[in-house]
């Protein structure tokens, strides 16, 4: 279903480009939550790798307000997550939320 408004973030950052979409990340988390899919979510070692990151690269940004979510203002859409969280770390694309990157 088109969404004439082009689509919405969510609160934390998500992107979701349409009613459709919405529908279809609740069936999913729904699905995860009794085991009928197994969940994505980076494990220990990758969520303090990019809590580390993500407290570097804000160690290095001026202070701004802070938005809703816990992601910089200046951070762009994930293409893997649809999450605004990508920056730029040591000359690399990093995504903050699930840990992609284009340097590998």
């Amino acid at each position: 279903v088109f969404d004439p408004q082009g689509g919405y973030f969510k609160k934390g950052g998500r992107y979701t480009p349409s009613i459709v979409a919405e529908i279809g990340d609740v069936i999913e988390q729904h699905m995860k939550t009794i085991g009928m899919i197994e969940s994505t979510e980076p494990d220990q070692h990758q969520q303090e790798f990019l809590q580390a990151k993500r407290r570097e690269y804000e160690d290095r940004q001026p202070s701004a307000p802070e938005p809703d979510d816990d992601y910089p203002a200046s951070a762009i859409l994930c293409k893997k997550c649809q999450t605004r969280a990508v920056v730029n770390l040591d000359n690399c694309m990093t995504c903050l939320s699930c840990g992609e990157s284009k340097c590998g």
